[in-house]
């Protein structure tokens, strides 16, 4: 290979790297500002110092467009690391810039996950997901709060079930999804329990009239042979203090 070729390979090569390392910070700024607003930083640090405790695992945020000009991009080759951390206070650090469900565009997927795991089918082969869907009319405010408690819940262990694996917040053209990932190995009491404790975490201090909701199911290795999440997925209702039902 001559020098000039050899040269021009080397700028190509740049270029690339360059544009890769620019679109994955435009990623990160889709979900993380640059700077906070003074709202957001009184709303959710109330100047309150954050000790520096160690979690029992080290997470990660990742990102991906659902975007149609990317669509022709793999999956996985979409996926963007954002932040990783080990400690409560890293998880503030990263939380407090956040941005809220209703400030964030849709078509965009925001997960965390388990060092070791990621948000594609493929990495969680033993795994399947618990899906909670909104309508694209839903309460966006109500849909951050969800979101919320999931994330907390994960960071701090509150599932009580080794088997999770993390949770993404998927804001589509027509709705949005809050998915919880786990590992179960086809084994339904890992599935169910993991369900309970799903159904009233979101149900929260709901009024007992109003305390239903309608949970979706769907193994991975299903969602690699139909290509979709939704497709095919199994629809049970959860009611507070009472098992699920499969619809």
């Amino acid at each position: 290979m001559s020098e000039e070729v050899k040269n021009n390979q080397e700028n190509k090569d740049n270029k690339i790297k360059d544009e890769k390392e620019q679109k994955q910070e435009e990623n990160k700024n889709e979900i993380i500002p640059e700077k906070p607003s003074e709202e957001s930083k009184t709303e959710k640090n109330n100047n309150t110092q954050i000790e520096n405790m160690p979690l029992n695992s080290t997470w990660i945020f990742w990102y991906a467009s659902r975007k149609e000009k990317d669509h022709h991009i793999p999956y996985g080759e979409r996926l963007t690391k954002i932040a990783e951390f080990n400690t409560l206070q890293d998880f503030f650090k990263y939380y407090l810039y956040l941005k809220p469900v209703n400030e964030i565009d849709r078509n965009v997927d925001i997960g965390l996950f388990k060092e070791g795991y990621q948000p594609l089918w493929e990495s969680c082969p033993d795994s399947g997901c618990w899906l909670l869907r909104f309508k694209r009319t839903a309460d966006l405010k109500e849909i951050n709060l969800k979101w919320e408690k999931v994330l907390f819940s994960l960071i701090s262990e509150q599932f009580e079930e080794p088997h999770m694996l993390g949770a993404v917040l998927s804001i589509r053209g027509r709705e949005t999804i809050i998915e919880i990932w786990f590992n179960y190995f086809k084994y339904e009491k890992i599935k169910n329990m993991i369900a309970v404790k799903f159904g009233k975490l979101i149900l929260g201090n709901q009024n007992e009239s109003e305390s239903s909701t309608t949970l979706y199911f769907k193994d991975n290795s299903q969602s690699m042979m139909d290509k979709s999440t939704l497709r095919n997925a199994e629809t049970y209702s959860f009611k507070k203090k009472r098992k699920f039902t499969y619809k």
